[in-house]
């Protein structure tokens, strides 16, 4: 693999950020005794990340995940290789701009970060990076989602799910919800819309079916559905291939929606519709598994 754009994504670690976590760290409080160890951890994976590469004479340029600005956008968009070090969270924020190139994971703290989309750590990760320029190590594609909010395209490509909700966890979920020709009133606690990658998590845990990693369908799973009397309800859990859509259309003053978890979302108030469908750029990424 010939690379001449090369992107380090870093995690900003919970001692970094400060406040009230980091206090604790540092005052041995047994509730965060576990985070001044991440934090070396992480640094030395940061340091093996970059011997690694300044080794093999790849240049490489280094952004935080962190409030990533236009400028960290765009490189991920054209970057050949885009490393992420830390764990899931860190890599899903960085995949929602990776558009051509390849992505690899690198799970920083693997005793403290969950690391699914990470597959390798810092004593592999010089092995597995030579497996990759030899082309012994090929990447997977994975599907992800586009989603369209009130007819605008959002920049970020969902790997693993959208979530729409209420603000509020306790409040009702309102809205009308149009898959194919069907369409239908909900009142619930929310609907998961998730790729196969993302099979396995939120929606899983709601009583979603796991996929084919290589799956290119959408899952849909509407949570704690209301059921009023005297109605009868079809679009309540399914599939749809990759060349339909699915249809949200708010009834809530306060909803929102979320792409890949809590730090990414978008305001759904009353009225707003978003369109959820399989997105033109596929994620490639290197796997285990």
């Amino acid at each position: 693999m010939l690379i001449n754009n090369c992107l380090v994504v870093i995690k900003q670690t919970a001692l970094a950020q400060g406040g009230r976590a980091a206090s604790f760290a540092r005052s041995g409080d047994a509730t965060a005794k576990r985070i001044l160890h991440a934090d070396a951890e992480h640094q030395r994976t940061i340091e093996a990340v970059r011997q690694a590469l300044s080794k093999r004479k790849i240049v490489f340029g280094e952004a935080l995940m962190v409030n990533a600005d236009a400028r960290v956008k765009g490189q991920l968009a054209i970057s050949d290789l885009v490393i992420t070090i830390g764990g899931d969270g860190t890599a899903l924020g960085a995949s929602h701009y990776v558009r051509s190139g390849v992505m690899l994971g690198v799970n920083s703290a693997p005793g403290d970060s969950v690391g699914h989309f990470c597959s390798v750590n810092r004593k592999n990760f010089a092995e597995r990076l030579d497996a990759i320029l030899a082309g012994k190590w090929k990447p997977k594609e994975l599907a992800r989602l586009q989603v369209t909010l009130d007819e605008k395209p959002l920049a970020e490509l969902a790997l693993n799910d959208v979530l729409i909700a209420h603000e509020c966890p306790a409040s009702t979920t309102r809205y009308l919800l149009k898959v194919g020709r069907r369409e239908e009133e909900h009142r619930s606690s929310g609907i998961w819309i998730s790729t196969a990658a993302g099979s396995t998590a939120g929606i899983g845990s709601a009583g979603g079916r796991k996929m084919p990693l290589g799956s290119k369908r959408i899952q849909y799973l509407v949570r704690e559905l209301y059921r009023e009397p005297k109605r009868s309800y079809s679009l309540i859990r399914g599939f749809i291939e990759s060349d339909e859509e699915i249809i949200v259309a708010s009834k809530m003053a306060a909803g929102e929606m979320y792409i890949d978890g809590a730090k990414t979302r978008y305001d759904f108030p009353f009225g707003a519709r978003a369109k959820i469908t399989a997105a033109e750029h596929r994620l490639k990424i290197f796997l285990n598994n």
